[in-house]
């Protein structure tokens, strides 16, 4: 069981309290807190309802849960993150559930009179509540002497609270996560490339055209967005010469997904390469070793095809194979516009295809049945490791 937490508004404090709450709840305490507050049936069968919708806008929340607690540790940068941490994140996502405990805790609290003294603060509801108290006296008889409505009661706040239990298992589960994710400086800067690298696949017309035209980039470097000047992350970007996991480590979960856009556009503008090597890293990411293999299998592609072409066309199964081979980190279309410049750059003998077919032979690859594109895969396979090995000896840098 998880010691009790220190009472204050903390979302993680109060997410604590409710899951020692329920790890301790069993039908003694319904009981106890029925007796107490003397409810009759009509009220039982009231609050019966009560929980029951409480439990229905849980269920939804549920999977909306578990879908943001499975990404949300791996993502360096969400909305609102210098507004709020990340358990405030995750425990608005079972605010329904947590609303509903809070108010059966009131439900079982008994009305007092008393005026409290000037200057003393009021009692929290889990406090004073007769369903929460730590010590009460066992019913003798049990829950079988006591009407339906009493059974359906407790059934229906079981219900409730064991998915709520789970919520809250995975929601402080998450919260550790993201802690430990936290003081690992390795793994922030890890996220931090990913973040990168997608944040260059929804601005890949943008940095596109900063690559391709001289204007664009001046300009692009010359706006004090980029410059540092009017953003604080990207200014510590640029302060961090060496080493990035100081960095990384600091603004992991401390900035928005506009901040590592910002990060992404100045490493653009601010590289010294060639247009043609930034936008083949900006297709297949920083390896550049992996570019260089890639380069050379594509000005050698018709060494991969059969002799002869059907429609004297690039066949799309051998360059569909050949695109997952090169794994790149945006889309289709941006892969096909480089392999197909470079292709006709170092005069490729047959004529290029597009996107459609790319997807044709991707269907037709994960629908047969008998093998055959498998083979044809396993044979290309083959021969861009031959290809490679006598171009690149084990050993040697590409």
């Amino acid at each position: 069981m998880r010691t009790s937490p220190h009472i204050g508004n903390s979302h993680l404090e109060q997410m604590n309290l409710i899951y020692e709450f329920i790890c301790n709840f069993d039908v003694h305490n319904l009981l106890y807190a029925i007796n107490g507050k003397h409810l009759d049936e009509d009220q039982i069968i009231s609050l019966t309802n009560d929980i029951s919708e409480y439990h229905v806008k849980l269920k939804r929340q549920k999977q909306y849960l578990f879908k943001f607690c499975k990404t949300f540790p791996k993502e360096f940068a969400s909305e609102d993150n210098r507004l709020v941490d990340s358990s405030v994140k995750v425990s608005w996502r079972m605010r329904s559930g947590s609303a509903g405990i809070k108010r059966v805790f009131k439900k079982f609290c008994k009305v007092s009179r008393k005026k409290l003294p000037e200057g003393v603060p009021d009692h929290q509801a889990h406090e004073v509540s007769l369903i929460s108290t730590e010590n009460y006296i066992l019913d003798l008889f049990g829950l079988s002497s006591y009407p339906a409505c009493v059974k359906e009661l407790f059934k229906v706040m079981f219900e409730f609270y064991m998915d709520l239990n789970e919520c809250l298992e995975e929601g402080l589960r998450t919260v550790d996560e993201v802690k430990t994710t936290k003081g690992d400086a390795h793994k922030c800067l890890e996220i931090l490339i990913q973040a990168c690298e997608k944040s260059k696949k929804h601005q890949q017309v943008l940095i596109e055209a900063i690559m391709t035209d001289p204007d664009m980039k001046d300009a692009v470097m010359k706006n004090k967005t980029f410059s540092g000047d009017g953003n604080l992350v990207l200014k510590d970007f640029q302060k961090t010469t060496s080493s990035k996991e100081a960095f990384a480590q600091k603004y992991y979960k401390n900035c928005s997904p506009k901040d590592v856009d910002k990060i992404t556009i100045y490493q653009v503008t601010s590289s010294d390469d060639d247009p043609n090597l930034s936008f083949a890293k900006l297709i297949f990411g920083n390896d550049i070793e992996k570019i260089r293999k890639i380069n050379y299998l594509i000005e050698h592609f018709d060494e991969l095809l059969p002799v002869k072409c059907k429609r004297d066309k690039i066949p799309a199964l051998n360059l569909y194979f050949f695109y997952t081979w090169c794994n790149p980190v945006v889309g289709i279309d941006q892969f096909l516009k480089y392999f197909n410049m470079h292709y006709m750059e170092h005069h490729g003998r047959w004529k290029v295809i597009g996107k459609s077919s790319i997807s044709g032979a991707c269907t037709k690859h994960t629908q047969c049945k008998d093998g055959s594109t498998q083979e044809l895969k396993d044979k290309m396979m083959k021969q861009i490791e031959s290809m490679l090995e006598e171009q690149f000896p084990q050993g040697e840098k590409a």
